[in-house]
């Protein structure tokens, strides 16, 4: 496995990237914008405290899975499995070791400031009603996503994030699921044929505060080493994370990558600040695309930058650029 691997696989298992779009301005807004963001609250304490289990149809850009989920809760501690549908019991990757619903984060007061909020219309998927809540952005730095969530369990069924095409670049739907509610005991049933299974990997999730004491809040204008994060967009935060480090073959010490989140509250992303050698060859930028999921390096100052997330390349090129080295 290579660095961008473990890099890559590190921001996808810790952070969870969910955003929330437009507010389609109407007499009622104020309305709707209350009840958006309770309902969409009302979601992220049943993908905590639900059981459920169910498949769903995962579209991350060109590539299409089917995956089963089944999360659990016991004693108030979280448990997921993630399996892999595989119709000809064929080996699978481990990619989506990191896929887990109950990372979707809470809407909070100063997420409102970024973001707009819209209940729009009542639809079906898996054979249960839901309710479609749209979220924009009020910059184009972040995509806009689509949420399907019932309105009785609070569970999310359908979730799009769309690009600046209109058109989804990531998109999971459940085609059959059952809700166990702890509150009534009553369990709600879509069923549909499956494809054999073929197991992929156990996830067992820790709470958010757990998650939250991994990162420290920093000054983007006191990073460490003297680096310097300008004109980050609206809304945004950095947080030190945990510093990854390496042995190289051929080399004497260890080699420390400094991590950092940025984040609105909503949207996560990663940056990666690697040190590398003066006789290094020079890493010209480098762009990867992967359904919502962007990546941008590039070398600066004796380093090779670094920054991964669900948000448009655009984004990343421009926090990027703006990342500097203060002189001494």
């Amino acid at each position: 496995m290579n660095l961008f691997d473990i890099k890559l696989l590190s921001f996808r298992k810790a952070f969870f990237t969910a955003v929330i779009f437009p507010l389609i301005l109407a007499p009622s807004s104020s309305y709707a914008d209350e009840s958006a963001i309770k309902l969409l609250n009302k979601m992220n304490q049943a993908l905590h405290h639900l059981s459920y289990k169910g498949t769903l149809v995962l579209i991350q850009g060109n590539n299409v899975s089917s995956l089963m989920i089944e999360h659990s809760v016991v004693n108030g501690v979280q448990s997921e499995r993630v399996v892999r549908l595989n119709e000809t019991g064929s080996e699978v990757s481990r990619e989506v070791k990191g896929f887990s619903l109950s990372k979707i984060p809470r809407i909070k007061p100063e997420m409102e400031k970024v973001y707009s909020f819209d209940l729009g219309r009542e639809n079906r998927v898996a054979n249960i009603p839901c309710r479609i809540i749209t979220a924009r952005p009020k910059d184009r730095k972040r995509y806009l996503q689509k949420y399907c969530i019932d309105m009785v369990s609070g569970m999310l069924l359908d979730y799009r994030l769309v690009g600046k095409t209109h058109k989804p670049v990531e998109q999971f739907m459940f085609t059959n699921i059952e809700i166990r509610v702890p509150e009534t005991g009553v369990s709600k049933i879509s069923v549909n044929t499956t494809a054999p299974l073929t197991p992929v990997d156990e996830v067992v999730t820790a709470p958010e505060s757990e998650i939250e004491t991994l990162l420290r809040q920093v000054s983007n204008a006191s990073l460490e080493d003297g680096w310097v994060a300008e004109a980050l967009p609206a809304g945004f935060d950095i947080r030190q994370a945990p510093h990854m480090k390496e042995v190289l073959p051929g080399q004497e010490g260890e080699k420390t990558t400094k991590h950092y989140v940025l984040s609105d509250g909503l949207i996560s992303m990663s940056l990666f600040l690697t040190p590398i050698s003066q006789n290094s060859a020079p890493q010209n930028a480098i762009k990867i695309n992967s359904g919502a999921l962007n990546m941008v390096t590039q070398d600066k100052s004796g380093h090779r930058i670094t920054a991964v997330g669900e948000v448009p390349e655009l984004t990343l090129k421009n926090i990027v650029k703006n990342l500097r080295k203060k002189d001494k």
